[in-house]
This record gives structure tokens, sequence and C-alpha cells, in this order.
């Protein structure tokens, strides 16, 4: 008598959930290896580029970059409320035109002019609009004291709301609190428009905390001002004021103190690198201009 088939239902499964089980298991340590590797290669790296994001404007062009080689163009009592106009000195692109037909076409794109950008040609510009100010003045027409509520950086896309952070008790210490979804200043920080420097504060990722990222393209101005200004602006309820970067930097974590300035200048701040997050990205600006809202 013949042996009975194995209905096909019956037969062994190729893979039970005992191995399968064992494979995932295997993978995920894998995973884990990699993913601690990297961690701590990140680690161990972090702070070695310090040197790609420090750059400071140079000191004999400074002047010109903050449209500081300007002149009165009229003279109005000291007493007078209307803020004296200034007009900034521009440079000559006219000298540039026999040798190249783009005469207007920013230099830096001379050499693919196929991909030219907008970036106007002439030196650091300061929109109509706005009232051109030596960050050193005071203003004669206002006493700027409103909290900032919106703040942009049109080179990296940056159009958030500010708020002024809260001090919270973490175990033993008090600390500021994180900004979730907007940029933080504190408080104790001059606000815009005014002599002093205010901080100001944003994530470069929130992993974890869900928090937002607005200064994750920050850590790009460092090579953004060697080629054209960098414009902050800071928006209050009544007016609006705009910074130009002037220096850039990184540092560890527990070498970040808060300083102050004679001039009227801000500060901004993210963490670095990503995932590691015990560095920090500094961006310093300077007040150049004004208008009113």
């Amino acid at each position: 008598m013949g042996k009975t088939p194995i209905p096909a239902t019956d037969k062994p499964s190729r893979f039970s959930v005992l191995a399968i089980s064992a494979y995932a298991i295997a993978l995920l340590g894998v995973a884990l290896i990699v993913a601690s590797s990297w961690y701590f290669y990140s680690r161990m790296r972090s702070g070695s580029d310090a040197d790609k994001f420090s750059y400071s404007i140079p000191e004999e062009s400074l002047g010109d970059h903050l449209g500081r080689s300007i002149s009165h163009t009229a003279k109005i009592p000291v007493e007078s409320k209307t803020p004296i106009p200034l007009t900034q000195r521009r440079a000559n692109a006219g000298q540039f035109a026999n040798i190249y037909p783009g005469a207007l076409l920013n230099p830096k794109y001379w050499s693919q002019p196929e991909w030219a950008g907008s970036d106007p040609y002439g030196g650091p510009t300061i929109p109509d609009e706005f009232i051109p100010i030596l960050s050193t003045d005071i203003f004669q027409n206002f006493n700027p004291s409103s909290k900032a509520t919106v703040i942009r950086i049109p080179s990296i896309n940056v159009d958030a709301t500010v708020v002024d952070l809260g001090i919270i008790d973490v175990a033993n210490e008090r600390s500021y609190e994180t900004p979730d979804n907007t940029v933080g200043h504190i408080p104790e920080t001059p606000d815009p428009g005014q002599q002093g420097k205010g901080w100001f504060f944003g994530h470069l990722e929130s992993f974890t905390a869900g928090e937002g990222n607005i200064f994750r393209h920050l850590p790009e101005v460092a090579d953004l001002i060697k080629e054209d200004p960098v414009d902050i602006y800071l928006q209050t309820n009544d007016a609006e004021f705009i910074y130009r970067v002037t220096t850039t930097n990184q540092m560890h974590e527990e070498d970040l103190h808060l300083t102050t300035s004679n001039d009227a200048q801000i500060t901004l701040v993210t963490c670095w690198p990503p995932r590691v997050y015990d560095q920090r990205i500094i961006v310093n600006a300077t007040l150049i201009a004004y208008r009113y809202l």
C-alpha cells in the first residue's frame, strides 16, 4: 500500500515565526550598532569644523558693508523730531561697462551668466522704504521699546514668529525654555532697535521633541556672507528693523555666555552638529536701517 502524501496545507513553513523574529532582532542589532557608531564618531568629530563657521567681514570693508560710508544730505537741528536722512555711497558700476556687457550683473555670476541670480550689483543696498541709520545713533523721533514679533531672513527662507522665552526649573537648576516652532528671544536682552545686543535662539532640528527646525539653514550664513550681505528683518508692532550680518562662529555649548555691546546688535544661535547638538552656531548682526509700520 502506497504512502499517503502530506497535504500541501500541512507542509512545514519555510520561515517559522521564531526564525523571522531572530532575523528581525539581528537586523535591529546591526542598525543599533551602525547608529551608535555614527553617533560616537560624530560626537568625537564635533567641533572639528569650527574653522568652517568662523568668518568676519574684513575690517577695512566693514564700514561700506554696513552702509557707514554715508553723508548727511540735510542739516536738521537736534531738537527736530524728523530723522536725519542719510544716503549710502554705492560702488561705480560704470567702470566695468566697457569690458563686460553685463555691467549690472553681480560679479559673482560673471563666470556663469546663464545661471545668474537676481542679486543686485553695486554693493550693499537698503530698500527704499527704510531709513538708513548708524547703529550707534540715538533715534530722534521715537524710542523703540516694543517686543519682536516676527523675524525674516530672506537669504535662508526664514519667516517665523518671535516670543520671549520663559524660565523653567530643570532638576536643581533654572533654565530658559526651548522655543517651540518659533524663535525665542531672551527677554533680559535688548528689544529691536535698542542699544546693546539682543539674543535669539531657534532649533536646527528637533528630532525627538517636535519643536521645529526654523534655523536649519542658519549654518549656511557663514558661506553666504562671503558672497553677498545677509540681512535679518526684525518686526515689532510699530516698526521693522534691518540688521546686517557681520560675523559668524562656532563654540561649545559650555563656552556660550550672553554678552552685550555698545552698538545696536543682535545674535542668533542654533545647535550643531545634527543629532549631537553640543556645539553652537553664532551669527552676529548690526542695525543698519528701520521703517515705520
